[in-house]
């Protein structure tokens, strides 16, 4: 029987597949803040994720998610970033990338991404998390639309989540 070099090392049974959380961020509410969630549910419909692999529309993050973290191999984080840059545009980066002094928060309500993940961390375990962020044209407006710059980049950041799925896969 021929069996992979991986399944060989573990004496022939294979590891279970990586868990892999695709979040969307934002506020659906306010155009382009609701990036996040609009490419969730554009992804919805598709069918193209295996089990192992979980999409959800956190809105507004909170840390409710913290649970779900701890089971969780690795976090793709959809969401906008304000980069001041053109709008549309496509950054890659991890939370270690991001260096933020510490606010005194005064609810729950008021927590950031970064802080629900630390909070994992310290409650059991953080997943290896990345962030694809696109720099918004609008997050003022009260609309449920999103401004033709962010819709045009929906395909190219399904392009980029698949990329890192088969990242994550190939490790």
């Amino acid at each position: 029987m021929i069996m992979k070099l991986d399944e060989q090392l573990r004496g022939g049974v294979s590891a279970p597949p990586r868990k892999i959380l695709i979040l969307g961020v934002g506020n659906l509410l306010l155009r382009d803040d609701g990036f996040g969630v609009h490419f969730i549910n554009s992804l919805k419909d598709n069918n193209v994720f295996p089990g192992n692999i979980t999409l959800l529309e956190a809105g507004t993050v909170s840390h409710q998610l913290i649970p779900m973290l701890h089971e969780t191999d690795f976090l793709i984080v959809i969401d906008v970033v304000d980069a001041k840059d053109k709008p549309g545009s496509l950054f890659r980066f991890s939370p270690d990338d991001m260096k933020f002094a510490s606010e005194q928060q005064v609810s729950l309500h008021q927590i950031s991404l970064i802080d629900v993940l630390h909070m994992a961390e310290l409650t059991g375990k953080k997943p290896k998390t990345v962030i694809i962020g696109v720099q918004p044209k609008d997050t003022t407006s009260w609309s449920l639309e999103l401004s033709d710059e962010l819709q045009a980049v929906l395909p190219r950041v399904k392009e980029l989540v698949l990329e890192e799925v088969r990242k994550i896969e190939a490790l």
